[in-house]
């Protein structure tokens, strides 16, 4: 496989005065979402933010990120606290995890990544078939509905070919199998650069994996999946009870366990 090498990148949506956008998705971002499967927000932290990120992840101190994807991922967000906590319910996503997932929903898991130069990450995985109640990806009159839904946002500097997060665009609608020939290494796949406190939402039914990095630097993202209220695709709570009573009134809500029964997140 040739690491690093460039790919097309689909068009990056920032408002027409290049200002943050916050709240629920535009209609550009709207319509990129339903034909790409992913949306990026730039700028969505400020670099006091970031820089905020960076010491309470240094903080936790994770040992050195190897080749295989465990020794690369790391949990305990919500137990961190901080910024690394309240990323949850942020005002650029919290109203569009609540479009996408209903008003009753629940944050399912949420994990960072660190890899360092030179390492590799996760093959291709998700896709819409076949089904998967969990990750479902439909439209219909009311809107857009997703079983599983993931807002990643860059710590990090991801440039153009030091790898990272990438997809298959489209792929969340697709009709048939991804074919086996269709690895990191295909022209379908591309890669998605962001810049520190960028973030990108993606349905888990997209196709997507994790480029090998090959930036000089380490590679830094966190993650929060979102499901449906009486959805879960996770077989762990989001936190320990312990950490719940930490939490804001809003947080607790979404950290509530799937049922049918209302906890609306507003």
């Amino acid at each position: 496989m040739l690491v690093g090498k460039p790919r097309p990148t689909p068009a990056m949506p920032m408002c027409s005065t290049g200002s943050v956008i916050h709240g629920g998705l535009t209609e550009l971002e709207r319509y990129q979402l339903d034909v790409q499967g992913f949306v990026v927000r730039r700028a969505a932290l400020s670099q006091g933010e970031v820089r905020r990120l960076h010491l309470e992840i240094d903080a936790l101190g994770l040992p050195p990120a190897a080749g295989s994807i465990q020794s690369q991922r790391f949990t305990g967000l919500l137990e961190a606290g901080g910024l690394l906590r309240d990323l949850m319910d942020d005002d650029a996503v919290v109203d569009v995890v609540r479009e996408l997932c209903g008003p009753h929903v629940r944050l399912d898991h949420a994990y960072g990544i660190v890899m360092a130069p030179g390492t590799s990450g996760l093959g291709l995985h998700g896709g819409a078939m076949p089904f998967d109640p969990a990750q479902y990806y439909v439209v219909d009159r009311s809107g857009i509905h997703t079983g599983l839904m993931v807002v990643q946002w860059a710590v990090s500097d991801h440039p153009v070919g030091g790898g990272g997060f990438c997809c298959v665009p489209g792929s969340h609608k697709a009709a048939f199998e991804m074919p086996d020939e269709i690895d990191l290494d295909h022209e379908m796949v591309h890669e998605v650069p962001l810049a520190p406190g960028d973030l990108v939402v993606f349905v888990e039914a997209l196709t997507h994996g994790t480029l090998p990095w090959t930036a000089p630097h380490e590679r830094r993202s966190v993650l929060y999946k979102y499901s449906p209220g009486p959805s879960s695709w996770s077989n762990r709570p989001p936190c320990r009870p312990a950490v719940l009573a930490e939490l804001t009134d809003r947080q607790r809500r979404l950290c509530a366990p799937p049922s049918v029964a209302e906890h609306p997140v507003v």
